[in-house]
């Protein structure tokens, strides 16, 4: 579906106290309704990179963007927006929001260290179908702040971490997910640039 489409979908979501995917929980439905409000900030503050703008324009590449996640989940909430904007701003990227439990032999197309870990970015060329990059489930830069913490607080639970992890998503601004794709598109757009 279109992020319009998928926007519309967790709303809904939200006002009806459901969620997307297998697992109908308490829990998640809570997520859903919270991702919705933590997509509405993110679409508010999201500003392109310069530099991701200029190498997009320049290139206009023909992408087809395939993106797995389901509506309760933090990390998607946190960057769905932003992967959206950036699609938008180019007329040939097509992006696509794929419900992760509904695609399962996708998602096990590219799971991280072994897990089916959400969001995952995968970069298509839109011609061949040939699959260029994937990205996800969270920035680099977030991921080593978030492993650092842990070291650093051994006995913190699973609400400590992600409490910190979305203090840095709101303090960050999309920054480092625009860095993780931009330093991706450089490799396939201006490969001999790349030092």
């Amino acid at each position: 579906m279109t992020y319009s489409s998928y926007r519309t979908l967790v709303e809904t979501l939200a006002e009806e106290g459901s969620t997307t995917g297998l697992e109908q929980t308490d829990e998640r439905i809570a997520f859903t309704k919270l991702n919705l409000q933590r997509m509405k900030r993110v679409e508010k503050q999201f500003a392109m990179l310069p530099e991701m703008a200029t190498l997009l324009q320049k290139h206009q590449p023909h992408w087809r963007w395939l993106l797995l996640v389901e509506s309760w989940c933090g990390d998607g909430a946190q960057t769905i927006p932003a992967i959206a904007s950036i699609a938008q701003s180019v007329p040939t990227i097509e992006l696509l929001i794929v419900p992760r439990d509904e695609n399962q032999s996708l998602m096990n197309s590219c799971l991280t260290n072994g897990s089916r870990a959400i969001p995952k970015l995968i970069c298509e060329n839109h011609h061949t179908g040939e699959r260029l990059f994937t990205w996800g489930p969270r920035p680099a830069a977030i991921q080593e702040k978030l492993v650092q913490y842990k070291a650093e607080n051994p006995g913190a639970t699973h609400e400590e971490y992600m409490t910190q992890v979305h203090g840095w998503y709101a303090k960050d601004r999309s920054a480092a997910l625009q860095q993780d794709l931009l330093a991706l598109m450089e490799q396939i757009l201006e490969p001999a640039q790349v030092v």
